[in-house]
């Protein structure tokens, strides 16, 4: 959302310029809640959500240290439809060959929109 603010300045370089994020589901499913701020303000921002229903860095850190991997599973909505219910455009990736379609879509919107990448948690 910062970054979404210097969009708003008088300096012609980032004036109206697209906002991109990304996260995991993990993170997104901390501050949810603040895709609502985006749709109230009509923040021209693209979140891409990579969802592999688990905390992926936490999983990561334990295979590093040769642990066991111990509660990360994730139980998520279906973040596209939360989007859409929030007033914001949202799409779901499930195959590689939608991934293209879905950015562009999402990039063009002009306002909030959220593209959620359905992945497989072992490539991740």
């Amino acid at each position: 959302m910062g970054a979404w603010v210097a969009t708003q300045e008088e300096d012609p370089r980032f004036r109206g310029r697209k906002v991109i994020s990304v996260s995991g589901d993990g993170g997104f499913g901390q501050y949810m809640g603040e895709l609502l701020t985006l749709v109230k303000y009509g923040m021209n921002i693209t979140h891409v959500l990579v969802r592999n229903d688990q905390l992926g860095k936490i999983s990561k850190e334990q295979r590093a240290g040769d642990w066991q991997v111990w509660a990360t599973d994730l139980h998520n909505p279906r973040f596209a439809e939360y989007a859409e219910l929030c007033g914001a455009k949202g799409l779901r990736v499930e195959a590689p060959g939608e991934l293209d379609a879905a950015l562009a879509e999402a990039i063009a919107h002009p306002g909030p929109s959220l593209v959620e990448i359905v992945a497989d948690p072992e490539l991740i």
